[in-house]
């Protein structure tokens, strides 16, 4: 992506939050996206959308990026896109290794107690 992962969380929250109150926003950056993707991104989007194809009624080559926007229509599309994307830029953190005993080739048995009572004398 173009731009820095900060600014679109900062637009997806919004989106998010207008949402689960239940109001659309309509805000400049939204109109704008295009601009923060790749052609290439914004395709990958809309096969997202159309389950892996796209209706042979859009001809891709005629369309420009805003236009590609405009097929997506619903910024959840490209909400989904990009987190599963910055998921897999994520390190995946490994597992702290757990300490096994340490084993010889041969069987170790306790000692027993050969202390014997001394008297002082």
């Amino acid at each position: 992506m173009k731009t820095s992962k900060q600014q679109l969380m900062k637009y997806f929250a919004t989106v998010l939050r207008g949402r689960a109150l239940g109001k659309q926003t309509d805000s400049l950056m939204g109109k704008n996206l295009a601009f923060y993707f790749s052609r290439r991104e914004l395709i990958e989007i809309l096969k997202k959308k159309f389950n892996g194809t796209i209706p042979k009624e859009h001809d891709l080559v005629e369309l420009e990026n805003k236009e590609l926007l405009e097929l997506i229509e619903d910024e959840l599309f490209i909400i989904s896109y990009v987190t599963e994307k910055w998921s897999k830029e994520i390190p995946e953190k490994k597992p702290p290794a757990e300490k096994s005993p340490a084993r010889s080739s041969q069987t170790q048995k306790p000692k027993p107690n050969d202390k014997k009572d001394q008297k002082t004398s």
